[in-house]
C-alpha cells in the first residue's frame, strides 16, 4: 500500500500570516485611531483603553457645545451668516434655545464636578481602608528585589577588588550609613507624632529635605525653616537633630572620598603606568579642548568686530566710489600740464586753504589705508582697493605740486579741474577720520585671525595625536580601567544598598526612594523607565486631584461671570434683538464679555483639566486591582467629556460632502454604464469602416490620465459657467462633466464582455422579428449584468475617492466632496485631526461596501451560463 506522504507547509504559513498581518494593520490602525481620545496618530498602546465614540459623533450628530452655542448667539445678536434674513421673533425663538442648552451645559458641568469630587473621595477612601497595605507591600517587595541586586554587585564589586589586589575598607562608612539611616528614622518619627500641622506646605519640604539623598539643608534653612517657626514655633525642636543629621551626612560624604582616594592611591602602585598615562593623556586633552575653546571664543569675537568694520568701509567706500571718476578726470588733466618753470604759490584763508590742509592730511592717510587693505581679497573684489590706489597717486600727485597748480589754476584749461578735485576733496574730508582707524583695526583683526587660525590647526593636530594614542591606551587597558572605576563608585553603591534597607511606610519615603534610585547617583544602576511608577501612585492621584481642583476652581468663576452675563442677555433678550436688526452694527456686551471670558481663561482651566484625566489614564495602566482600575477610567472618562462640552471644536459639513460624493459618483456610474454599454455594442457586433481604427483610438485614449487634460477641462468648465451657468467652476455638475471623460477603459470592457455572448442568441431573436435595439436592450443587456455591475462598482469606486481632479474644480467647502474634505482633517489649526480623518475614513467606506454587497450576486454568479438551449 502507498505511503501517504506528508508535506511541511510551516514556511508556506508563517509567510501567509506576516502577509495578513501587513495587509490588516492598515485597518486596525485606523479603527484604533478613530475610537482613541488621545489626538494621536500613534500611541505606546495600539489598543487603547481611553476610547471613545465622540469622534463619530462629531461628524454625525454635531450637537453645538458651550463655544460654539457662545459663538451662535453672538452671530444671531448680530443678524450675520444664516442669520441675516431672520425676524426679531424667529431670532428671539432661536436665541431662547440656545440660551437653554447653554444653561443645561453649565447645569451639566456642576454636577459632573460633583460626580468627579465624589469619585475621587471615594478612590482615596477605598485606597486608606483597602489598599493601602496591600501597595506597602508591593512597594516593599521592590526595594527587597533592589537590595538582593546591590547586595550582588556588591559581592560581585568586592571579588573583582580582591582579584586586582586592592584593598577597599567600608567599614567605618558603613558604620556611618547605618547610624544615618538611623537617626532619619528617629526624627521622621518624631515628626510624625508631633502636634505640627502634617498638612503645612513647610511640614512636607522639611520632611522631603530630610528624606533626599544627598542631604542639603541649607536651602531649607533659608526658605522653610525660618518661616516655619514663625507660624509654628514647635518646629524650633528639631532645627538641632537635623543640623545633627547633615553634619552626619557630611561625615559620611568625607568618608566616601578617603575610600575613593585609598582606592585611588592603591591602583597608581599597581596600575601606575597604565592609569598616569591614561591621566596625562586626558590632562592634556582637556587643556587642548580649552585653548581651542578659548581661541574660539576669540576668534568669533574677532570676526564679529570685523563683520562691523566691514559694514562701515563699505559705507565710505560708496561715498568714495562716487567721487572716483571724478578726481581721475581731474588728475588726468592736470598731471598732464607742464609745470616745470611755475612758481609755486600757497593759498592762506577760504577754501583753497581747507583744499590745501585736506591734501596733505589724505597724503597721510590714504597710502596707509591702502596699505592695510591691499592684501585682503574681499576688498580687492569689491574694489575698494583699486579706489584707494587711485587715490593715493592722486593725492601724492596734488601733495607735490600743489602750491604750482594752486599759482595758475585761474588758467582756462586748468579751473575746471581743480575745482573738480577741490570739490571731490572737500565732500571727502567729511569722512575721512574715520578711514584710518577702520582699516587699521581691520588688517590688525585680520592678522590675528590668521594667527588664531594657524594656532587653531596646529592644536587639532595635536588633538587628534593625543586622541589617537589616548584611544589604543584605553583599547588595550579598557578592562583595567573599566575595573577600577567600579571600584572607585563602590560607596556609592554601599549608599544605595543601605537605602534599599530600610522599610518604607509612607507615602514621603516612596516618593523619594523612587527619586533616588532614577537618580543615577550610582552610575551602574539603570532601572527601567517603569519600576518605581507604583511608588509614585498615590502621590501622582494627589496631584490628579490638586489639579482638578485647581481647573475646577477656575472654570466654575469663568462660568459663574457668564451666568451672570448670560441672564442680563436673556432678561433683555426682545431689546438686544431689537438693536440690531435691520444692519445695525452694535456691540453687545454680555455676549461679549462671554466670549472675551472663554477665549482668556479657558485656556488655563482646560489645561489643568487634562493633565488630571492624564495622569488618572496612567494610574489605571499600572493598577492591578479591578475595583480602583475602573473608578480610575471613570475619573478619566468624565474628565474628558468635560472638556468636550467646553473644548472647541472643528466642525466640517461631513454628511454634506459624503452625500455630495455619493451624487456625483451614483450620477458618474449610471451615466458611464449607459454611454459605454450602448457604445460597445457597435464595436462587437458590426463591422464598419474604422471599426479597428476606433479600437485602437480608446486603447491610445486609456492610456494617458486624465488629470493631464486638466487645463484643456478647467477653461471649458469656466468657459460653460460663465457663459451658460450650467457645468461650471466649483459646482457638482461641472465635475461629473469632467468625470464622464473616463469612459474608454469601460468601453473596452463592454466590447470583451460582449464578444463572449453567443450571436445565436441575438439571431433567434431577429428571426422571430426583433430589431437590433430590441435584441440589445432585452437579451444582451439582461446578460451583461455581471460587466454592468463591475464597472459601476469600478467606477463608483475611482469616482469616490478621486482628489486631484475634484481639488481643481471645487472651490468652497460646502461643495467638497468626501475626498476633498478628508484632506482638510489633516490639515488641523494646531495639529493633524487624526480621530476625526480615520473616523471619517472608516465611515466613508460605508457607501462603497454596501454597494459592492448589493451587487455581489451578479459579479459572482455566472457570464452566459443557461443562455443558450443544448
Amino acid at each position: 500500500m502507498a505511503m501517504i506522504e506528508k508535506k511541511n507547509y510551516t514556511l508556506r504559513h508563517i509567510i501567509l500570516i506576516i502577509c495578513v498581518v501587513v495587509i490588516l494593520f492598515p485597518l486596525v490602525w485606523l479603527i484604533s485611531t478613530s475610537i482613541r481620545r488621545d489626538n494621536a496618530a500613534f500611541s505606546p498602546k495600539l489598543f487603547s483603553n481611553r476610547l471613545t465614540i465622540n469622534n463619530y459623533k462629531d461628524l454625525i450628530l454635531q450637537t453645538p457645545n458651550v463655544p460654539e452655542l457662545i459663538n451662535e448667539l453672538n452671530s444671531l445678536s448680530s443678524y450675520i451668516g444664516e442669520y441675516s434674513g431672520l425676524s426679531t421673533a424667529e431670532a428671539q425663538s432661536k436665541a431662547t434655545k440656545y440660551i437653554t442648552s447653554l444653561e443645561e451645559y453649565f447645569a451639566e458641568t456642576q454636577n459632573n464636578f460633583e460626580d468627579l469630587e465624589n469619585s475621587y473621595d471615594e478612590i482615596f477612601t477605598i485606597y486608606e481602608t483597602r489598599y493601602k497595605d496591600q501597595f506597602y507591600n508591593e512597594i516593599n517587595n521592590i526595594r527587597n528585589e533592589d537590595y538582593q541586586t546591590f547586595q550582588e554587585e556588591l559581592n560581585t564589586i568586592l571579588n573583582l577588588s580582591q582579584s586586582m589586589g586592592i584593598d577597599a575598607d567600608t567599614t567605618q562608612l558603613q558604620m556611618l550609613l547605618s547610624e544615618y539611616f538611623t537617626q532619619r528614622k528617629e526624627i521622621i518619627t518624631n515628626l510624625e507624632n508631633s502636634s505640627l500641622n502634617k498638612d503645612s506646605e513647610y511640614y512636607i519640604e522639611t520632611v522631603n529635605t530630610i528624606l533626599q539623598i544627598p542631604l542639603k539643608t541649607s536651602a531649607w534653612r533659608i526658605r522653610t525653616y525660618r518661616r516655619w517657626v514663625k507660624e509654628e514655633p514647635e518646629a524650633q525642636n528639631f532645627e538641632e537633630s537635623i543640623s545633627s543629621m547633615a553634619e552626619r551626612w557630611d561625615s559620611i560624604e568625607t568618608e566616601i572620598e578617603n575610600i575613593q582616594n585609598d582606592i585611588q592611591i592603591q591602583a597608581k602602585e599597581l596600575y601606575g603606568e597604565s592609569i598616569s598615562q591614561v591621566s596625562q593623556l586626558e590632562a592634556e586633552l582637556n587643556d587642548i579642548n580649552s585653548q581651542i575653546s578659548q581661541i574660539t571664543s576669540q576668534q568669533a569675537l574677532l570676526e564679529r568686530q570685523n563683520n562691523e568694520i566691514y559694514n562701515s568701509l563699505s559705507a565710505l567706500f560708496d561715498i568714495f566710489i562716487v567721487e572716483k571718476e571724478r578726481l581721475n578726470a581731474a588728475y588726468n588733466i592736470l598731471s598732464g600740464q607742464d609745470l616745470t618753470n611755475v612758481e609755486g604759490k600757497t593759498p592762506f584763508f577760504g577754501e583753497d586753504k581747507s583744499f590745501y590742509d585736506n591734501v596733505q592730511k589724505f597724503y597721510q592717510v590714504i597710502p596707509s589705508a591702502y596699505k592695510d587693505l591691499n592684501s585682503i581679497d574681499k576688498f580687492i573684489e569689491n574694489g575698494f582697493v583699486e579706489t584707494l590706489a587711485l587715490f593715493t597717486e592722486v593725492y601724492q600727485f596734488l601733495n607735490d605740486n600743489f602750491t604750482k597748480i594752486y599759482a595758475i589754476k585761474d588758467s582756462t584749461s586748468i579751473l575746471p579741474s581743480y575745482q573738480a578735485a577741490k570739490s571731490s576733496t572737500l565732500k571727502l574730508s567729511e569722512n575721512i577720520d574715520e578711514l584710518l582707524p577702520l582699516t587699521s583695526q581691520y588688517s590688525s583683526n585680520t592678522q590675528q585671525l590668521a594667527q588664531y587660525s594657524t594656532q587653531l590647526n596646529t592644536l587639532r593636530e595635536q588633538k587628534n595625536e593625543i586622541q589617537t594614542t589616548l584611544t589604543k591606551l584605553r583599547q588595550k587597558n579598557e578592562e583595567i580601567l573599566s575595573n577600577l572605576e567600579k571600584i572607585q563608585n563602590l560607596p556609592f553603591l554601599l549608599v544605595y544598598l543601605e537605602s534599599t534597607n530600610q522599610e518604607i511606610s509612607n507615602n514621603f519615603e516612596s516618593t523619594n526612594y523612587a527619586s533616588f534610585m532614577n537618580s543615577n547617583y550610582y552610575p551602574y544602576f539603570n532601572p527601567d523607565r517603569d519600576r518605581y511608577v507604583l511608588m509614585n501612585w498615590y502621590n501622582n492621584l494627589l496631584e490628579s486631584k490638586q489639579r482638578f481642583d485647581t481647573g475646577r476652581e477656575t472654570l466654575t468663576v469663568i462660568q459663574n461671570q457668564m451666568e451672570e452675563d448670560l441672564n442680563i442677555f436673556k432678561t433683555n433678550l426682545n431689546e438686544y434683538l431689537t438693536l440690531n436688526q435691520g444692519g445695525n452694527v452694535t456691540t453687545i456686551e454680555p455676549l461679549s464679555e462671554i466670549e472675551t471670558l472663554y477665549n482668556t481663561q479657558y485656556g488655563k482651566a482646560s489645561a489643568d483639566i487634562a493633565r488630571a484625566s492624564r495622569i488618572v489614564s496612567d494610574l489605571s495602566n499600572y493598577t492591578d486591582y479591578s475595583e480602583l482600575k475602573s473608578k480610575l477610567r471613570n475619573i478619566d472618562k468624565n474628565l474628558y467629556l468635560l472638556q468636550e462640552d467646553w473644548s472647541a471644536k472643528i466642525r466640517k459639513p461631513f454628511l454634506r460632502w459624503l452625500i455630495n460624493s455619493i451624487i456625483v459618483a451614483g450620477i458618474t456610474s449610471v451615466f458611464t454604464v449607459l454611454i459605454t454599454s450602448v457604445a460597445a455594442y457597435p464595436f462587437s457586433r458590426m463591422r464598419f469602416v474604422g471599426r479597428k481604427q476606433g479600437l485602437f483610438f480608446l486603447m491610445i485614449i486609456q492610456m494617458f490620465p486624465g488629470i493631464m487634460f486638466m487645463i484643456a477641462i478647467y477653461g471649458i468648465l469656466k468657459f460653460m459657467g460663465d457663459y451658460f451657468g450650467v457645468f461650471g467652476l466649483d459646482s457638482l455638475d461641472g465635475l461629473i462633466f469632467a468625470y464622464m471623460g473616463g469612459i474608454a477603459y469601460n468601453m473596452w470592457l463592454f466590447k470583451g464582455y460582449y464578444d463572449t455572448i453567443p450571436d445565436s442568441l441575438e439571431e433567434s431573436a431577429m428571426i422571430d422579428g426583433a430589431t437590433r435595439f430590441q435584441t440589445f436592450w432585452r437579451i444582451v443587456l439582461p446578460l451583461s449584468l455581471p460587466i454592468i455591475a463591475v464597472v459601476t462598482i469600478l467606477t463608483f469606486m475611482n469616482i469616490f475617492n478621486e482628489f486631484v481632479m475634484a481639488r481643481i474644480v471645487l472651490q468652497s467647502e460646502a461643495n467638497y466632496t468626501y475626498a476633498v474634505g478628508l484632506q482638510t482633517f489633516s490639515t488641523g489649526p494646531y495639529e493633524t485631526e487624526w480621530g476625526l480623518f480615520t473616523a471619517a475614513s472608516l465611515l466613508g467606506a460605508i457607501p462603497m461596501v454596501v454597494l459592492f454587497l448589493s451587487l455581489q450576486k451578479w459579479i459572482i454568479g455566472g457570464l452566459t451560463q443557461g443562455s443558450v438551449k443544448g
